[in-house]
């Protein structure tokens, strides 16, 4: 397999939702920087998966409220997101929602990026997001932290002549994500393993 192939293949693992996070102390939503998970490649045999490319979800009205509701819901239509920007290579609301303390979002944007560049095809991988518990604003960093339930069906990148590159099984786990603004928008500071939970 080529550098190129297995460091895609660690992407499609960090960037599938699974083990990649944001991880230690919360930044200000206006801060600068980064951060990255540290995920395990995990491949499987190849899963039943739709060819067809994903519409746009479309998004929704309570994203303009600054409360808990509208939190919650930019967090969910953020994750439905990821499946189309995957597939069609369309980043530009994908990354305005992305905080630059974000490592799952930017090591997501970077996959997607690649596969456009390489000319390979993402396939599956839709996307759900249910909110668990809504815990109070933080009244430093507005940040409203969430505890989620992630669902994601089974995925595919293939390359140009159709031979599959990696698959990955339909997946279901547990993750916080804490939500902040920027410039009135809502944008995700963190995707990491919910604390002191089994993962």
């Amino acid at each position: 397999m080529s550098d190129v192939v297995m460091r895609t293949v660690g992407l499609v693992v960090a960037a599938g939702l699974v083990l990649s996070a944001c991880t230690g102390p919360t930044p200000d939503p206006d801060a600068s920087g980064s951060a990255t998970g540290d995920p395990t490649p995990t491949a499987s045999a190849s899963p039943s998966v739709s060819s067809s490319l994903p519409a746009k979800p479309e998004r929704p009205a309570a994203m303009d409220r600054d409360d808990a509701e509208g939190a919650a819901v930019a967090a969910e239509y953020f994750i439905e997101l990821y499946p189309y920007v995957m597939a069609t290579g369309d980043t530009e609301e994908f990354e305005a929602m992305s905080h630059q303390a974000c490592g799952f979002c930017e090591e997501a944007l970077e996959q997607a990026n690649e596969i456009d560049e390489e000319g390979w095809a993402y396939a599956g991988g839709e996307s759900s997001l249910s909110v668990t518990q809504v815990y109070m604003r933080d009244e430093v960093t507005g940040i409203y932290p969430l505890d989620t339930e992630i669902s994601q069906a089974p995925s595919r990148i293939t390359g140009p002549n159709g031979d599959e590159i990696y698959s990955v099984e339909s997946k279901r786990f547990d993750r916080r994500v804490e939500m902040g603004t920027r410039d009135g928008e809502w944008v995700v500071v963190t995707v990491a393993p919910i604390p002191g939970a089994d993962q």
